[in-house]
């Protein structure tokens, strides 16, 4: 589950902690943050629960990733989506469904779709852990226990959203929140950015020495009633994997 980071941010992103330095600037802060979820080769086990006012229902997945370059999730149940994968290789994304025994490569047009009916889009997919990259950052709001960081997109970026308000523990540089503006509405007279919709992470656990936000809660605030929450249930770091799991012909031999 780049972010939403989650995501993505989600959802193939695998972490590590960083040790925290004494960042002081806003680009100093995004950046002790996104280490946290930058791993060398990482596996981790994940439930997805997906609720809407259509339908609930939960996904076991896991996912193996190689930096922030590389991933491969393959999802483990239900039994009618056994066997689906996803293949990450930089900002190209694949997925093979097994019951119709397709293979195809999101387009352009398919990057803000929720993946599997979720509020992870594979937007958030390949964008995870690049902030530095995608976006200007200043710190808009500071208390005694967090930074608020105000991001802007690059020019040239491909980023859609107006601006990203990015909340950050000053105890560890763990993300708290995350909340995603888009175009202007006018409220009370003004215009004002509207809220898309927002990520939250909480539960910091421990796995082989290392912290990591186990929970990934993604709300959509234009469609209420739409959320979807991610569960590390296991996670493993600096692992061997061979260097075949990610590769287009994994899509489909991956059990």
């Amino acid at each position: 589950m780049r972010r939403a980071k989650l995501v993505a941010m989600g959802i193939a992103c695998c972490c590590t902690i960083a040790v925290p330095a004494a960042a002081t600037t806003a680009d100093e802060i995004i950046k002790e943050s996104e280490d946290i979820f930058i791993a060398g080769n990482s596996k981790i086990e994940m439930t997805m629960e997906i609720v809407n006012p259509d339908f609930e229902r939960t996904i076991e997945m896991t996912s193996w990733s190689e930096g922030s370059d590389k991933s491969f999730t393959l999802v483990n149940a239900p039994p009618k989506e056994k066997g689906n994968t996803y293949l990450k290789l930089d900002n190209n994304i694949w997925s093979y469904i097994k019951k119709i025994d397709e293979e195809m490569k999101i387009q352009p047009t398919m990057m803000f779709q929720g993946m599997m009916g979720s509020e992870f889009t594979f937007d958030d997919m390949v964008r995870e852990s690049s902030y530095t990259d995608d976006y200007s950052a200043e710190i808009a709001e500071e208390t005694d226990e967090y930074w608020e960081l105000k991001l802007s997109p690059k020019k040239g970026s491909g980023v859609t959203y107006k601006y990203l308000k990015y909340r950050v523990s000053k105890a560890d540089y763990t993300p708290l929140q995350v909340r995603y503006y888009g175009k202007d509405i006018v409220k009370d007279g003004k215009k004002v950015a509207s809220l898309v919709r927002y990520m939250d992470y909480s539960e910091v656990k421990t796995f082989n020495g290392r912290e990591i936000p186990t929970v990934w809660k993604v709300t959509n605030h234009k469609k209420k009633g739409r959320v979807t929450t991610v569960y590390v249930d296991s996670a493993e770091f600096d692992i061997d994997i061979p260097d075949s799991t990610f590769t287009k012909a994994n899509l489909r031999r991956a059990r």
